[in-house]
């Protein structure tokens, strides 16, 4: 078996008020959606998930961790928890020369707090798991193969972090300030027609 465990914590300026932020990425729906590297695949009820991690690693094995997860916001703290979900039938574990699929856990914690009109949040992820021996490297010793796991792992999990980051507040830019329209669908834009004045300054 393969363990590895890989985290990271970033802290970033999130562009709006606290309220606003805080309902924003209250949001687990959409916000899921901003995780490189992971989908939701299934809803067990409110705030219950299921989530795959999917990445093709050494340009071969294709890696699937699947995490039950439940997401909670405790008001007190202003922290937004994404913690593992027990209850949920575990996916069954399968590897082949060239694919691996496990269960694993993922868990997230956003600490919102006020900076100047703007909110400052202290982002934290961890993903866990075991994972079944690719055939192809059975003749590695298994210390040898948890380093490069680990490794493997933990930059997956910056690349998460900081696109998690990067598409967020990208999405919440563009959410509150849409692009101005194009001027050719814009009608005062069009020109007139060749030969036509407008009717109001049409003369007999």
């Amino acid at each position: 078996m393969i363990t590895i465990t890989g985290s990271a914590n970033r802290q970033f300026i999130f562009p709006s008020d606290l309220p606003s932020a805080t309902v924003y990425y209250r949001d687990f729906d959409r916000i899921v959606n901003y995780l490189p590297h992971i989908q939701l695949v299934a809803r067990y009820g409110p705030n219950q998930f299921r989530a795959v991690y999917q990445t093709i690693e050494l340009g071969v094995y294709r890696v699937r961790i699947y995490c039950d997860m439940q997401v909670h916001f405790n008001e007190a703290t202003r922290t937004l928890h994404v913690s593992p979900l027990y209850g949920p039938t575990p996916v069954k574990q399968s590897v082949s020369v060239q694919s691996l699929t496990a269960q694993g856990y993922f868990t997230s914690q956003s600490i919102f707090q006020w900076h100047d009109r703007m909110t400052r949040i202290d982002y934290r992820l961890q993903l866990k798991a075991s994972l079944p021996k690719p055939l192809g490297l059975r003749l590695i010793p298994d210390v040898v193969m948890n380093q490069i796991a680990d490794s493997i792992v933990r930059w997956r999990i910056d690349e998460i972090a900081e696109g998690f980051i990067e598409r967020s507040t990208k999405a919440y830019r563009r959410r509150i300030s849409p692009p101005p329209a194009r001027p050719e669908f814009c009608p005062a834009a069009l020109p007139l027609r060749a030969g036509r004045a407008p009717r109001d300054r049409q003369t007999d």
